[in-house]
């Protein structure tokens, strides 16, 4: 059995090695996959390392801008930048000259700096901040990939000059902060000053609100000693009507006097009797005005020295708004200009205290306004008691006088009755003028019982407004700590914020910090080192499926030379032929790919090893298709190479693949050849290369066996002898 299959292979080895054309030919298709995948790869070796070749043409439009008052162009500093940056093959020309060669395909891609591009990047400290922009523009109708990688060059160009546009603005912003602390280190200075000053007003207030306590005390009593003073009006006017109807009934009785002389006499008597009451209750009255005069005019003093410190505590309090007002406002516009501040707590606990501060003095001021406005109508009220205190004790000297002198007269009248008799007629006409003097009295002491009732009903209003401003000054007096110990917090946190401003640096590391926050660090141990190393498995499993459809083209797959060979002895004929074509199409491919293109992979042992595997199994399965369906078995393996191509997920990930080629993608051979490939060539994983090299077997099995399968189930073989079905053709490749 052995020497017959012998037979059989060297029948056909004998044919094969006559015919030259037919060695040139099946060289020609041995070297199939190293023409496939050797120029291919060297067409791709690699593209993304020769980007310098590359034309991208740069407009620069940039009017430039004044920065922070510094006066800019981003975009000659942008170009400055691609000047010393050799990514790329850059042409800085004018935006018609970029237009003309992006319509004759001269460049890849056109990059534009707009002229607002300063502009808009200093715009970050504006209140309308605005992007700056570069316009990129790929020419994908000249090539799609240039587009994209002119692309992602140019977002990492955006990162680098946003870097740098950052730094700028960090190196500023920062500069600021020393300003900043230096101005809340005033601003706490001035808050201790505020706290002192504070301080003495609060002292202020405590003796203000003592004197109002005087004050109302005193008007106090003054009220009360007014109700007694106007009784004794009441009553001095009660008794001036008196006096005036005695005077008549005195006029009356001179008349009946001067009938009755007796009479006349008793009637003296009685009237001397009522002069001396008369004297007595004005002598009492005098008194009570006497200390009616004395006490407004204390009260005068007392209210005069009111209205003086309110307006010196008026004066203080409106320098002290004034103050905290515009501390507020300052710090306010501050951090409107800095948005940057206006989330930090301790800025925003500042100025929400300032304005606390701010209006707790406004609300001072205005409460110390109205005390002054109380002060100064109590003292006009009191100057205008004591100027009618005063009137009253001088008509009611007056008073006293006239009812001493009334007195007197009365008992000289008693006295010397005995004596006037004679002249009664002169008497009568006395009383008469006594009568008309006693009517004057009484509508004088009518006139002060009046007075008395407005005076008493003014003191009361006196008394009342004193005992309101009292209650005020308590009122402010507690509140005076309140205002002292804010003050001091404010000068503690302005200080406080000024140590922290202070603590911020504007050095190099905090400025690129905050340009650039993140650090990537890339770790290159799964990287593949050049674009052919990724490419390559793909590459090479196509070569190499290639490789063996073509061979099916130029050697029968069924018939043979030899006379009468059919069943497991054409199997095993076809099979080393088969094989060996896959073993030199392997070998070739990867003797050249190794050590003429220099393709580095892990272990080059396993790579000859593996790309047989994958020969092999390739071979097998085009040669199962092959031999059951002849013609049309080779449109079926065209077909599966399309989808093998369009699924294996070699050039794109599987997950971007459509859902049914990732359906298809784990039933196809190919999917584990370039899985394989990947491992020993960029990996390194021989364990998963050998579990690929597990997943290829299967077809391979499967194959063997459904082409032995046919040979060993056809009763007759196909003899090809003659010229019209030659086994071996020469074929061009």
């Amino acid at each position: 059995m052995k020497k017959n299959i012998l037979n059989v292979f060297a029948s056909e080895f004998r044919r094969f090695i006559r015919n030259p054309m037919m060695i040139l030919t099946f060289v020609a298709v041995a070297l199939v996959p190293i023409l496939y995948s050797g120029f291919l790869l060297k067409g791709t070796w690699d593209p993304y390392g020769q980007l310098e070749k590359l034309p991208i043409a740069v407009v620069n439009l940039d009017q430039g801008a004044d920065f922070e008052g510094e006066s800019r162009n981003v975009g000659n500093e942008f170009i400055d930048e691609l000047k010393e940056n050799s990514s790329f093959s850059w042409g800085f020309m004018s935006a018609e000259e970029a237009a003309q060669g992006m319509r004759n395909n001269h460049y890849y891609a056109t990059i534009t700096v707009p002229p607002s591009f300063s502009t808009d990047a200093a715009s970050i400290t504006s209140t309308t901040p605005k992007q700056a922009e570069i316009i990129f523009e790929s020419n994908s109708y000249y090539n799609f990939v240039a587009g994209q990688i002119g692309e992602s060059a140019t977002k990492e160009l955006k990162n680098k000059l946003s870097k740098t546009l950052t730094e700028a603005y960090s190196t500023s912003i920062l500069s600021e902060f020393e300003t900043i602390s230096n101005g809340l280190s005033e601003a706490g200075k001035g808050a201790s000053d505020l706290q002192a000053g504070a301080q003495t007003l609060g002292n202020g207030i405590h003796e203000v609100q003592t004197n109002l306590a005087i004050l109302a005390d005193g008007t106090k009593q003054l009220d009360d000693s007014a109700g007694l003073l106007q009784k004794g009006a009441s009553s001095l006017s009660a008794g001036a009507s008196e006096v005036s109807k005695g005077a008549a009934a005195l006029s009356s009785g001179v008349n009946q006097l001067q009938n009755a002389g007796a009479q006349l006499e008793q009637g003296a008597q009685k009237s001397a009797a009522g002069a001396s009451s008369l004297v007595t209750g004005l002598q009492a009255a005098q008194t009570g005005a006497d200390q009616l005069a004395s006490g407004l005019a204390s009260s005068s003093k007392g209210s005069t020295q009111l209205v003086e410190g309110l307006t010196s505590a008026l004066s203080a309090s409106d320098k002290l708004e004034d103050g905290s007002a515009q501390l507020a406002s300052g710090l306010e516009a501050f951090v409107a200009s800095h948005p940057d501040l206006a989330s930090n707590a301790s800025v925003t606990k500042l100025l929400a205290a300032s304005k606390d501060v701010a209006e707790g003095n406004k609300k001072l001021h205005d409460a110390e306004k109205k005390l002054l406005t109380g002060g100064q109508s109590v003292a006009s009220g009191t100057e205008k008691l004591v100027t009618g205190a005063e009137k009253l004790r001088d008509g009611n000297k007056q008073l006293v006088a006239g009812a001493t002198q009334l007195q007197t007269g009365g008992q000289q009248l008693a006295d010397g009755l005995h004596t006037f008799n004679a002249n009664l007629p002169q008497l009568s006409a006395g009383g008469t003028k006594l009568q008309s003097g006693a009517a004057q009295v009484s509508t004088g002491a009518g006139d002060l019982a009046n007075g008395m009732t407005q005076m008493t009903a003014g003191i009361h209003k006196v008394a009342s407004g004193a005992a309101q401003l009292n209650e005020g000054a308590t009122a402010l007096d507690a509140g005076a700590p309140k205002l002292v110990d804010g003050s001091g917090q404010l000068a503690t946190k302005l200080n406080d914020a000024a140590k922290q401003t202070a603590a911020v640096k504007a050095d190099d590391n905090t400025i690129k910090m905050l340009a650039e926050p993140v650090k990537i660090t890339a770790n290159d141990d799964r990287k593949v080192a050049i674009y052919a190393n990724g490419i390559a498995p793909y590459f090479i499993s196509m070569a190499l499926f290639a490789g063996s459809l073509v061979f099916t083209t130029i050697y029968a797959a069924r018939s043979t030379f030899t006379p009468g060979a059919r069943g497991f002895r054409l199997l095993v004929s076809k099979l080393l032929t088969f094989s060996l074509m896959s073993i030199f199409q392997a070998g070739i491919a990867t003797t050249v790919l190794t050590y003429v293109l220099d393709l580095k992979v892990q272990s080059i042992p396993l790579f000859y090893v593996f790309t047989f595997v994958v020969g092999l199994t390739f071979m097998l399965i085009i040669q199962m298709f092959v031999t059951w369906l002849d013609q049309p078995g080779r449109f079926v393996v065209l077909l599966l190479m399309i989808l093998q191509l369009a699924s294996s997920a070699g050039t794109y990930p599987l997950e971007l693949l459509p859902n049914w080629a990732q359906a298809l993608h784990p039933w196809l051979p190919m999917t584990y050849a370039i899985q394989g490939f990947r491992y020993v060539i960029s990996s390194g994983q021989y364990t998963d290369m050998w579990h690929q090299v597990g997943y290829l077997s299967i077809y391979l099995v499967g194959s063997l066996i459904l082409t032995s399968v046919y040979f060993l189930t056809r009763k007759k073989t196909e003899n090809n002898n003659d010229d019209e079905h030659e086994q071996l053709m020469p074929v061009t490749v």
